[in-house]
């Protein structure tokens, strides 16, 4: 999941675009002081989102596009203070200590640190990308904006304060976490698509999130040998396929808990089911030449999320209102 492995798959029309664009530069051609520094770094994620930025003209991107990118920057910010909480590089002294017992734990899986630390690398560059495009921390986010408990308060005590103490539990989260991104980068294309430099930047952050959402259920299989699946309001539902007695949701409220996992995979009100086997009108579990089941044809597609949809799962964790 490195930086160089992804630029590595980069597409070779891009790559020549980015290529001509530096040698623009070295000819004396204006540009952003951020593509610069990402051209000379060789980020080629970052370099495409200042190109992008560029071509409209310093940064006066489209109002939709614009949307779009600050309320994905206000995801990853989320995302990257997590991480950094549950490694104690949070600038919450108070959040460090309480992700304590769990950081012991993890210490304990060998390479799950090592893992975690690398997911939160990445997201970092995914902040950095967005504000390259011309993104705007709309809602003034910093690490004392969130409370990963889920009770909107720097208090904590909310019904996911459990990720403090049981690695499982944590890992399920993260997971969901993840999942979340994933299919929120899916529901935006569309939106997107007016822009192709921009879209090609936010699908390279889109097929990254999808690698640590795999690298987590892989985590947490080593863990403890937990099913991959989440089981949940005692069924397990859509692609999310659990062996008997699955992984439980917590202790503290399993039903807000629960709730929110069926907000994530679809089972809940509105939310589009990760249940469904029929993409561009084929059932692809029917397919002549398939070898799998339903299961696997769940499994293998994400199903997009809305704004809303992604703002109910994750209010809870943000103390100011996003939308």
């Amino acid at each position: 999941m490195t930086t160089s492995i992804i630029e590595e798959t980069i597409d070779p029309q891009i790559l020549e675009m980015l290529t001509a664009r530096s040698a623009e530069i070295s000819n004396g051609a204006s540009t952003s002081s951020a593509l610069t520094a990402a051209l000379a770094l060789g980020s080629i994620p970052v370099a495409l989102a200042a190109l992008s930025r560029d071509v409209y003209a310093q940064g006066a991107l489209p109002a939709a596009i614009k949307n779009v990118l600050d309320f994905a920057l206000a995801l990853e910010i989320f995302e990257n203070e997590f991480y950094k909480a549950v490694l104690g590089m949070s600038a919450v002294a108070a959040v460090n200590t309480a992700f304590a017992p769990v950081r012991a734990l993890a210490a304990a899986v060998p390479g799950a640190v090592a893992s975690l630390q690398q997911i939160q690398k990445h997201e970092a560059a995914h902040v950095a990308t967005l504000l390259a495009t011309g993104a705007t921390n709309v809602f003034n986010l910093t690490a004392t904006s969130f409370d990963f408990t889920g009770n909107r308060s720097a208090q904590g005590g909310g019904p996911f304060a459990e990720a403090t103490t049981n690695l499982a539990f944590l890992l399920q989260v993260a997971q969901g976490a993840e999942d979340v991104g994933v299919r929120a980068y899916k529901g935006q294309v569309a939106n997107l698509m007016p822009s192709p430099t921009i879209l090609e930047a936010a699908l390279r952050i889109h097929s990254v999130e999808a690698r640590h959402a795999s690298r987590i259920r892989r985590m947490r299989r080593a863990a403890a040998g937990a099913p991959i699946g989440v089981r949940w309001s005692g069924t397990v539902r859509g692609g999310e396929r659990a062996a008997a007695g699955g992984t439980t949701l917590g202790t503290v409220n399993p039903t807000v808990v629960g709730q929110t996992f069926d907000r994530i995979y679809g089972a809940g009100a509105g939310s589009p089911s990760e249940s469904n086997i029929i993409q561009a009108g084929v059932n692809v579990s029917a397919l002549a030449s398939a070898s799998f089941g339903a299961d696997a044809a769940q499994e293998a597609f994400d199903e997009p999320l809305d704004r809303a949809d992604v703002i109910a799962i994750v209010q809870p964790f943000f103390i100011p209102t996003i939308s």
